[in-house]
C-alpha cells in the first residue's frame, strides 16, 4: 500500500494559539492540494513551547478547540492529521499528540517522559499506546525526546506500525554548552529518522518547528535560554533513504510512501539500557538532573493543580 504523507515544518509562536492555527491551516491547505493523505504537525504546534507555567494556559481537554478543529479538517478534506497538545485531565498536565481521522475518529499517546526543563510543568504518563489501528495503517509515534529512548524503540517493536510519526519541538543547546554537545544534539536529532527505519523497517516522517526560541529558565534565577529550533523536518523509506526534507523556514515536505510491515519484535535489536540513541553523556546527565529538579517542583505545586482543574472547569 502507499501513501501520500505530508510533514509540516511551521512557526509556532507563545500565546498565540489563534495565529498558530491560521499559519497551521495555511500549510494543511497546501498539503491537501499536494494531495497528502496523513498531514504531521510539529510537538505543540498551536500551543508554542515555552519554559513557564504560561504554557498551562494553552492547555485543553479531550476533546477540546484542537481535536474539534482537526476533525473538521479531516473531515472536510478526507485526510488524516495530527499533532500534539498540552492536556488537562483535572488534575495534571501532559503533552499528548492526537491524530484525528475524518469520519471523527481520534487517537491519543501521551508523551512517556518529559525531557528535562518540561518536567516543571509536564507528567510524564509513562508506558502507554504508541500504535494506532487506523484505515489507512498502522500508524506509530514517538514524541520528541522520547525518541532517544529504549522504551519507545521496544514499544514500536512490539506492535510493528506500517509508518512511524516522529513529532518534536527540538531546540539547539545554549551556547554556553561546549561545542561538541551541541554537534552530538544535532548530530542525534539528523540521525533519529534513519536509525527508527532501518531498525524496524518502516517508513518515519520527522517534523520539527522553525525559528526562534526564547525563555526563562525554570529556577534560573532571570536567566534566559535562547537558541533557535532545529528547523529541519524529513521524510525517509524503509531503508532509511532521504526522500523529502526541508532544511530551514516552513514549508511542507511530501512523499508517496511505500508502507511495510515492521520486522517481528524479535528481529528487532534493542539495545541494552536505557539509551537507544547515540546522545553524549554530558546531555544524558544534565537532562537526568534537571528532569529530577522539574519533577519534585511540579508534584508539589499547588499552582499547577489549580491551573489544571481551572482547564478542566473551563473546557
Amino acid at each position: 500500500m502507499k501513501l501520500t504523507v505530508a510533514a509540516i515544518q511551521m512557526e509556532s509562536r507563545n500565546g498565540d494559539y489563534h495565529g498558530n492555527r491560521k499559519r497551521a491551516g495555511e500549510l494543511i491547505d497546501l498539503a491537501v492540494k499536494k494531495e497528502a493523505r496523513l498531514i504531521v504537525l510539529p510537538e505543540l504546534a498551536l500551543a508554542g513551547y515555552i519554559y513557564t507555567d504560561e504554557i498551562w494556559k494553552q492547555a485543553e481537554t479531550l476533546p477540546g478547540r484542537t481535536s474539534q478543529w482537526l476533525g473538521e479538517r479531516c473531515a472536510q478534506h478526507d485526510v488524516y492529521i495530527g499533532t500534539s497538545i498540552p492536556e488537562s485531565d483535572g488534575v495534571d498536565f501532559y503533552n499528548t499528540f492526537i491524530l484525528c481521522g475524518p469520519g471523527g475518529q481520534r487517537w491519543t499517546h501521551r508523551k512517556i517522559e518529559p525531557a528535562g526543563f518540561e518536567a516543571f510543568f509536564f507528567r510524564g504518563a509513562g508506558p502507554n499506546p504508541c500504535v494506532f489501528e487506523t484505515p489507512i495503517g498502522k500508524v506509530g509515534v514517538v514524541i520528541c525526546f522520547d525518541a532517544s529512548k529504549t522504551y519507545s524503540l521496544r514499544c514500536l517493536a512490539r506492535n510493528r506500525p506500517d509508518i512511524l510519526l516522529n513529532i518534536y519541538s527540538c531546540i539547539m543547546m545554549p551556547n554556553f554548552t561546549a561545542r561538541k554537545y551541541q554537534q552530538n544534539w544535532m548530530d542525534v536529532y539528523r540521525l533519529a529518522p534513519q536509525k527508527f527505519a532501518q531498525h524496524l523497517n518502516v517508513p518515519v516522517v520527522a517534523c520539527n518547528k522553525t525559528g526562534d526560541f526564547l525563555s526563562p529558565l525554570p529556577m534560573g534565577f532571570g536567566i534566559t535560554y535562547r537558541a533557535r529550533f532545529i528547523d529541519r523536518t524529513s521524510i525517509v523509506d524503509r531503508s532509511g533513504a532521504l526522500l523529502s526534507e526541508i532544511d530551514g523556514g516552513s514549508g511542507v515536505a511530501l512523499a508517496k510512501l511505500e508502507m511495510g510491515t515492521a520486522r517481528e519484535a524479535e528481529d528487532v535489536e534493542v539495545p541494552s539500557g536505557r539509551w537507544f540513541l547515540p546522545v553524549s553523556h554530558f546531555t544524558r546527565f544534565a537532562s537526568g538532573i534537571i528532569q529530577k529538579m522539574g519533577m519534585i517542583r511540579y508534584a508539589s505545586s499547588g499552582k499547577r493543580r489549580k491551573a489544571a482543574s481551572e482547564v478542566f472547569g473551563r473546557d
